[in-house]
């Protein structure tokens, strides 16, 4: 067996049957319920045969038939097993008896994840509210990947946009894109008026007095990872609508998101020695 496909969501369903077509000998445990045609299953311990083992940190098994843990994928191992993690977190320690690879290393995924994040963030706001993105003031908080990614979006589809950033270049960047800026310590002086909210740092930047300054009718949108941006539950008490959007890709266009994957993994195989 090529590969082995151990667990995830529909966007690991997918990457199974994608890389089953394109002539691998690809199979999946965990992903019984995922009701895709074209996915070859078998049972867990069929992971000691296979030459790449695929999977979350940490494990998922919300299609599988019956759950399993981490720990017992481990026991079906082989020392030297090769195995890929895809995210969303780093893989844990206490592997150096296998080969570790993570896909979250390869800058061009990265940039991928980035861009099927930002089209799911405005699906969900669009979703979310019954105004149009060009009928919308909107601040997205930081200029990494999927800051980027979200203003050049907003800004083509005529929103008005504000981006929040912690540096005098990412400030210049954002307004070459098209965006107001302005510093991310005076964020607070920019959330009136705006109806839609995007915070992106994995870092609190939404919460205390910044959180009086939201419009009563505002959206507010975590795409961060832990420990978030946006402190939900102060947003909840005050009465503004505020909700965490994680693992977009996967749930919004898992499909799309699974082909990002399999060309990561590709480069991984070519770089690991898949001949061997």
């Amino acid at each position: 067996m090529d590969i082995f496909v151990v667990g995830g969501d529909r966007r690991a369903a997918h990457l199974a049957r994608l890389l089953r077509r394109n002539g691998l000998d690809a199979r999946a445990a965990g992903l019984e319920k995922c009701g895709l045609d074209g996915v070859a299953f078998a049972p867990l311990e069929k992971a000691s045969e296979a030459e790449w083992v695929l999977l979350n940190s940490p494990l998922k098994c919300e299609l599988a038939e019956k759950s399993f843990g981490f720990g017992q994928l481990l026991t079906h191992l082989k020392p030297g097993a090769r195995l890929i993690f895809c995210g969303p977190r780093i893989p844990p320690a206490g592997l150096e008896r296998f080969q570790v690879y993570d896909v979250t290393q390869s800058e061009e995924f990265l940039r991928d994840n980035a861009e099927l994040t930002a089209e799911g963030a405005l699906f969900a706001a669009m979703r979310a509210q019954e105004r149009a993105l060009m009928d919308c003031a909107c601040l997205v908080v930081g200029w990494g990947r999927i800051g980027r990614a979200l203003t050049e979006r907003l800004v083509a589809l005529g929103a008005r946009v504000t981006v929040a950033s912690r540096s005098e270049r990412g400030m210049r960047l954002a307004q070459s894109r098209g965006a107001d800026a302005v510093e991310t310590a005076r964020l607070a002086e920019a959330l009136p008026g705006k109806k839609l909210v995007f915070s992106t740092p994995p870092f609190p930047v939404l919460c205390g007095e910044a959180l009086k300054s939201v419009d009563p009718d505002a959206c507010l949108i975590d795409l961060a990872s832990p420990p978030y941006g946006v402190d939900i539950e102060t947003a909840h008490q005050m009465g503004l609508r505020a909700w965490r959007e994680p693992g977009l890709p996967g749930r919004y266009c898992p499909e799309s998101a699974a082909r990002a994957l399999a060309k990561a993994i590709d480069e991984i195989r070519k770089g690991g020695g898949e001949d061997d």
